[in-house]
């Protein structure tokens, strides 16, 4: 699909403090990017979806720039677009002060020639912690490219179309309403596991019942879900919330990028990199992107 006409949209600056590495927070959206929820052009560096601010889905596309984010959306309400600028500054950590992350890795001879060439690497978030929360677990013991097409299912099934505009994208389900789908239902449209279904309606039900899909549930609520272990709970820690010193030591590509960098690495070299371990995944990930 090509990206919509937003020569008539409102625009709103979001600078960043300090360096960004645009480029590895478009690797990483294209890495996770899903059918028919958003639309990416990584030869302008842009960024299409609907972004739900209060009640409302709003259209935006989201520029990255070395120098921080440029929105464009249909909407003039002056609230609205502070909304955005806030969200997309959460969503690419553009306020957080890199220096003292890349004191404390740059020390670290695994990171030291990263940090020094690539600086300003940033930790990229979800849209939206349900949204997290399910594609998290859809992606759960599969290949990322299967994760993906899981989410595609759901979206192309069970995502809504806000009226008024004109794009072939649809907005990721509200928690209340997956969690009213049948389980069998569910399962048959997504292609998953009944044990992967149920995780994903328990899921629903309990953002339903914390936020409404807004903020993430508590660890210890979501613990509590049938499916979900310690690497969803830290993978979510650090993408889906504020936690930068989550690191999801059972991931697979963390596992295997670690050992190809260092093969004696252990448990004690990762606390080493505390309070700072998510932004140490970030750049173990940004090692083979």
């Amino acid at each position: 699909m090509t990206g919509p006409d937003t020569a008539a949209w409102s625009r709103r600056r979001v600078d960043v403090a300090g360096p960004f590495d645009h480029r590895a927070a478009l690797a990483t959206l294209a890495a996770h990017a899903v059918d028919g929820l958003h639309h990416l052009d990584l030869e302008t560096g842009t960024f299409t979806r609907w972004v739900q601010v209060e009640d409302a889905q709003h259209l935006v596309t989201t520029r990255l720039e070395t120098g921080g984010a440029s929105l464009a959306t249909p909407s003039g309400d002056p609230a609205v677009l502070d909304a955005l600028a806030d969200l997309t500054a959460h969503w690419f950590d553009l306020a957080a002060d890199l220096g003292p992350v890349d004191a404390r890795l740059g020390a670290d001879p695994l990171f030291a020639a990263q940090v020094r060439e690539r600086p300003g690497l940033r930790i990229t978030r979800f849209r939206r912690p349900f949204e997290a929360v399910v594609c998290t677990v859809l992606g759960q013991q599969v290949s990322l490219a299967a994760g993906r097409l899981f989410a595609a299912r759901l979206v192309a099934a069970h995502g809504t179309a806000p009226r008024g505009e004109a794009a072939p994208l649809r907005a990721f389900p509200a928690p209340a309403a997956l969690a009213e789908i049948p389980l069998e239902e569910l399962r048959a449209t997504i292609g998953l596991t009944g044990s992967r279904a149920r995780t994903v309606h328990e899921a629903a039900v309990l953002c339903a019942e914390h936020g409404g899909g807004a903020v993430l549930p508590p660890r210890e609520a979501l613990a509590a879900v049938h499916g979900i272990g310690a690497w969803t709970l830290d993978h979510l820690a650090l993408r889906a919330g504020t936690d930068a010193d989550a690191y999801p030591a059972g991931d697979a590509v963390l596992r295997r990028t670690l050992a190809a960098l260092d093969p004696s690495a252990d448990a004690a070299r990762i606390a080493s990199w505390s309070p700072y371990r998510g932004y140490a995944a970030t750049r173990l990930w940004a090692f083979g992107r």
